[in-house]
């Protein structure tokens, strides 16, 4: 934990204002343990698209507080939300292995998967690192091996890029954290949403996942008082990059 101390020490030295994070909520308000999982599967009766009516699910409204959290980077080491968003606005970004459109399939094809592949998420963050952070966040698997469902439609929607089962264990979800960050920009943080069985012993499933976007490549812009200032439930670059730059030039 010493890289968050020295996080926090760092934080005592930024400028004080009255309005940042202000509107950050603490993570005492992190939802855990949605759908039951890992204990329970996910399936036709146990889904996003079967609670909420549709999918992805973003349990948070423009303007509304976004919930404080911290997790672990793929080297174990600690990242708190609110450390990185003291510094500059930021960008929170899902996406898994198994995501075609995280993968880039979806390239030459209609929004918003024309621009929703890690290759756009490097550009972005290539344009914009130095003005805004970057997190990229990994939870479940949206499209792992039979027996394993989909967590959008409680379906099996297997294809070519499925090519592992659900990670249900904290070592099979650092298994697949560690090939996304193959992709990463390394400006970008890398952020993996906890299992119960992970190290920080505090035994909680998928809080981030849980609170912050029930989807597989869902994207949120968070204002430095801790407001939602844009959310998108599939990431495409030229939007974001078009809500950044309202965001920036507002606060300029």
């Amino acid at each position: 934990m010493a890289a968050r101390w020295a996080a926090l020490a760092f934080m005592a030295s930024v400028p004080a204002s009255s309005e940042m994070l202000m509107k950050l909520k603490s993570e005492d308000s992190l939802t855990t343990d949605c759908y039951g999982f890992p204990a329970r599967s996910f399936s036709r009766s146990n889904c996003v698209k079967c609670t909420y009516g549709s999918s992805p699910h973003v349990p948070l409204n423009v303007g509304d507080g976004v919930t404080d959290f911290t997790l672990p980077n793929i080297d174990g080491s600690y990242t708190t939300f609110s450390d990185v968003l003291v510094r500059k606005p930021t960008v929170l970004i899902w996406g898994m292995w198994t995501c075609p459109a995280f993968q880039g399939l979806g390239e030459g094809t209609s929004p918003p998967f024309d621009e929703c592949s890690y290759r756009d998420e490097y550009d972005l963050v290539d344009e914009y690192g130095d003005r805004v952070s970057f997190v990229h966040l990994v939870g479940p698997e949206p499209h792992p091996t039979t027996p394993d469902v989909n967590f959008d439609s409680g379906k099996q929607l297997m294809n070519y890029w499925s090519t592992v089962s659900q990670p249900r264990t904290w070592v099979e979800r650092m298994a697949m954290a560690a090939k996304v960050a193959a992709t990463k920009h390394p400006d970008a943080y890398l952020l993996v949403d906890t299992l119960a069985d992970a190290p920080d012993g505090r035994e909680r499933n998928m809080p981030a996942w849980c609170t912050l976007g029930h989807g597989a490549r869902t994207a949120l812009l968070v204002g430095q008082d801790g407001t939602l200032a844009y959310s998108q439930d599939w990431f495409h670059k030229s939007d974001m990059a078009a809500a950044i730059d309202a965001h920036l030039a507002a606060d300029a």
